[in-house]
């Protein structure tokens, strides 16, 4: 594993939770690829998570979590080549520019994780290593030019440790942290919260938490 897979589990914690574990052997024939072993690794762990109650890492899920697709491996892909490429060429129609290719169009975006303003972190299927791919935001940051990608040169590990880090340039817009001066007293946040697991259950329910409903308070009870 990743030296930057190392840094992001010693910054996370150990879950004192043990999610559902994804068959990530299904994943060739259901998805079309394999996903890249840090994030696998992230999610066999943790399952998926809200960094910051804002920043959403998803997991794959047994069962269908869109009326009308199928569940597993296959759902995340016809989520990917429905709703998000129906976002994604609506973006580039209103700004008049090329069209921005969608996995699984070659070199297509692969979306692993967003946030409450719909800002999606991505994969870029550039190589048919999947251990190659560098990580681009499909987003709406300030100094990122309308309808434009903004390109991490690294792997998913690596990006989500430049974020929690301070690293990244929008790291405030990605973790989406309200200006105090616009928005005054804030409470405070934990790092992280537990999302759900391959078979749809919700951990973070466990002590009451749900996305837009952080606790209130910086402690992690569910790390050790």
């Amino acid at each position: 594993m990743t030296e930057a897979w190392d840094r992001l589990r010693s910054i996370m914690g150990e879950p004192v939770y043990t999610p559902a574990q994804v068959p990530w052997e299904l994943a060739p024939a259901g998805l079309g690829v394999q996903l890249p072993s840090d994030y696998r690794a992230f999610v066999d762990l943790y399952g998926a998570v809200n960094l910051n109650g804002e920043w959403g890492v998803r997991s794959p899920t047994e069962r269908s979590q869109v009326a009308g697709s199928p569940g597993g491996m296959a759902g995340w892909r016809f989520e990917t080549d429905t709703a998000f490429r129906e976002q994604v060429e609506g973006e580039d129609e209103f700004w008049n520019q090329e069209r921005t290719p969608v996995f699984p169009d070659p070199g297509g975006l692969l979306p692993w994780g967003m946030n409450s303003n719909h800002n999606y972190c991505c994969w870029l299927t550039t190589s048919p290593d999947p251990e190659q791919w560098p990580v681009a935001v499909f987003c709406d940051f300030d100094g990122v030019d309308d309808g434009e990608l903004d390109c991490f040169d690294g792997g998913f590990a690596e990006f989500v440790v430049t974020v929690l880090t301070g690293g990244y340039a929008h790291e405030d817009e990605l973790l989406v942290r309200p200006d105090p001066e616009e928005w005054g007293p804030q409470p405070a946040r934990p790092l992280w919260t537990p999302a759900y697991d391959w078979t749809g259950k919700d951990w973070g329910a466990e002590w009451g938490i749900t996305w837009y409903q952080p606790t209130g308070s910086t402690e992690m009870p569910w790390t050790r």
